[in-house]
């Protein structure tokens, strides 16, 4: 910690976990790997997780590690009931559940009351008030929900700057408790492994060279624009492969029939959802990963193929360029054929100064320097209650 000595002292931390419950899912990933971080870098800390879930609740515990300062606290009230309370009203505080707490950070979207404990409210992106067509019904409701619980918190925790100006200027009055904390990258892209055996890349369905996609099947992915470069890709490069990983999502369902037949064949592959260790093997392997997204709060999936050593596509909107850096190849996501030419570019050869320098970049994206920012503004806040 480079400031403050309150988790050295020991410091208990409640952490809203749903998310934990459902491992695929973007925020899920992200919150076990800064709950590993936090006890792994500070020996103070214990970690007391609440996920609003009374049937299932206990799973959360198998999403992190076997620490024993890390405990389930499990609920008494429904999701939606709980959700439904802390909405309107401030009670019951969390500390009835969780017991003393200096610190509760709400990692998704509901901050309860507290009595004594400071407040972290944790928001990934306005896409329900920026692009609203791409939500679903239960994230529209956000647009009411986040405003309460950003005035409720003591700091609001966001993934980049681009989603902190966003927030600021929805929510003019908030803007100083603002942090920007950024993401890290899951060690098992890091790691300089092999890509799948041959077995196995032969069960998949892949086959070289390919473009992979990792995220979830959603329209606001723009993989409409994806398949239609695809297609013009493969008039020059007719033995290529587009692999798409990840689980369906909104507006999925009519992408995939306005493309029927490219799909009738085996050029597009659709894995569905794998485990880690496969998807970094698969985009070790891929000759150029691809991400068109028109909305997004940061962008872990494209970082995470550059630290592997992927080349990566991208279109240049949102908070991507500031993810990603000067190391993407930049396109419009409506040109689709400076998008084919981006992605056939790759597969004539990949400039490997150009890889290693993405890979450096990617590299200082660790869960440990994002857990540590946590910490800070854990601190930050403890002390602003304090006073």
């Amino acid at each position: 910690m480079s400031e403050g000595s309150e988790a050295q002292n020991g410091m208990r931390v409640g952490i809203e976990a749903t998310s934990l419950l459902d491992a695929r899912s973007s925020v899920g990933r992200s919150t076990a790997c800064v709950v590993d971080a936090l006890v792994s870098i500070d020996e103070g800390v214990r970690v007391a997780l609440f996920p609003l879930n009374v049937r299932r609740g206990g799973r959360a515990r198998y999403a992190v590690a076997g620490d024993p300062r890390i405990e389930v606290v499990r609920s008494r009230l429904p999701e939606r009931v709980a959700r439904s309370i802390w909405s309107h009203v401030d009670w019951p505080p969390a500390e009835l559940f969780c017991g003393a707490l200096d610190v509760y950070w709400a990692a998704e979207s509901i901050l309860p009351p507290l009595v004594k404990a400071a407040g972290i409210f944790s928001v990934h992106d306005l896409a329900y008030v920026h692009v609203p067509e791409t939500c679903t019904h239960d994230a529209l409701a956000l647009a009411e929900i986040v405003p309460q619980m950003v005035r409720r918190a003591n700091r609001v925790v966001v993934p980049s700057r681009f989603v902190a100006q966003e927030l600021a200027e929805w929510i003019p009055d908030e803007a100083a408790r603002i942090r920007v904390v950024y993401p890290g990258v899951r060690r098992v892209f890091r790691e300089r492994g092999g890509h799948l055996t041959a077995p196995r890349r032969e069960a998949l369905g892949i086959r070289e060279p390919y473009v992979v996609y990792v995220g979830s099947l959603h329209v606001r992915r723009d993989l409409d624009k994806v398949l239609s470069s695809f297609e013009l890709v493969r008039a020059t490069h007719p033995d290529a492969q587009l692999v798409l990983v990840g689980s369906p999502g909104v507006g999925w369902d009519a992408i995939r029939a306005r493309y029927a037949k490219l799909f009738s064949t085996d050029a597009v592959r659709v894995l569905g959802y794998l485990p880690d260790p496969e998807v970094a093997a698969i985009v070790r392997g891929a000759n150029v990963f691809v991400y068109l997204s028109r909305y997004e709060g940061f962008g872990i999936p494209p970082l995470e193929a550059m630290v592997a050593g992927t080349p990566v596509v991208a279109a240049k909107t949102s908070a991507l360029p500031e993810a990603l850096g000067d190391h993407a190849r930049w396109v419009h996501p409506d040109d689709v054929d400076d998008v084919a030419s981006a992605i056939g570019d790759h597969f004539e050869g990949a400039d490997d100064a150009s890889v290693e320098a993405a890979r450096e970049w990617a590299a200082e994206f660790t869960w440990a320097r994002t857990a540590a920012s946590m910490l800070e503004v854990f601190g930050e806040a403890m002390r602003e209650v304090a006073a």
